[in-house]
């Protein structure tokens, strides 16, 4: 006859932000059920904001380049899906980005509006050659 042991919890401090958890011991496949159920607790409970669009002059669709960008449609939406904002609003707001080459074209260059702060403005989003403009709505 198996005897059920109470598990113990210990808490390992990674750095500012991250801890990590341990809980143990536990019926085999039981930690999969803590651990979506705890997942899906965090994501449905905690507050943020991101991107959840962009609209980009002169692109119809994702799967195309824009002139005087390096990157493509593709790339850049990647690169867009890595910007770290937060908002104080609760509704959607807009975010313009304007920019004419040469040169890198970072999220510094997001003016957002008040209440929304850009935390990563050193991430480069593209890079423009001589006559290389963008302009697009986030």
């Amino acid at each position: 006859m198996l005897i059920a042991q109470r598990p113990s919890l210990t808490e390992e401090v990674v750095d500012e932000f991250r801890s990590r958890f341990v809980i143990e011991p536990l019926e085999p496949g039981f930690g999969y059920t803590l651990g979506n159920s705890l997942r899906r607790t965090l994501l449905s409970s905690i507050p943020g904001a991101a991107v959840t669009s962009i609209r980009i002059d002169g692109v119809l669709h994702e799967f195309t380049t824009v002139p005087g960008v390096k990157e493509d449609v593709t790339d850049l939406i990647l690169n867009i899906k890595q910007l770290v904002v937060s908002s104080e609003h609760d509704e959607p707001v807009v975010m313009y980005l304007r920019k004419q080459g040469p040169g890198l074209v970072t999220a510094a260059d997001i003016a957002p509006p008040a209440g929304v702060e850009v935390h990563n403005p050193d991430l480069v989003l593209a890079t423009l050659n001589g006559k290389g403009k963008l302009e697009m709505e986030l």
